[in-house]
């Protein structure tokens, strides 16, 4: 009965021990002309952004691009220029996107090209 209460500890620690934590959080606040940002992220739970924290993007001719694969990803973004240039694409289920584009005065956000893909189930899309 001992060993066999030892060997389940061994067994649960072991299995504890090699779940890695997938998830990769980025806050982004950037201001200025000519930015070129590319994000990749795999696994399950990555952000870009949260609901308390957009990744704020200020300038213009931007060049933005997101891939997440696994599922429940977010991306929160506020874009803030003129002359932005993306491609989003999500592979996964249960994904959120959403996107603010010129949410206050202070951006202007005249002239976008947005590309987005999406596969999987269950993913949900907002643009404001």
């Amino acid at each position: 009965m001992t060993r066999s209460i030892i060997r389940l500890i061994f067994i649960m620690v072991g299995l504890y021990m090699v779940t890695p934590s997938l998830a990769n959080d980025i806050y982004i606040t950037q201001v200025g002309d000519n930015l070129d940002l590319d994000i990749t992220q795999d696994g399950t739970d990555n952000e870009v952004g949260n609901s308390t924290t957009a990744a704020v993007i200020n300038g213009d001719s931007m060049s933005f691009d997101i891939t997440q694969t696994g599922n429940y990803n977010i991306i929160s973004a506020t874009i803030k220029g003129a002359n932005y240039t993306g491609t989003w694409a999500i592979t996964g289920s249960t994904n959120s996107v959403e996107l603010d584009c010129s949410s206050s005065a202070a951006g202007s956000c005249d002239d976008v090209t947005l590309n987005i893909t999406a596969t999987g189930d269950g993913n949900n899309f907002n643009f404001d």
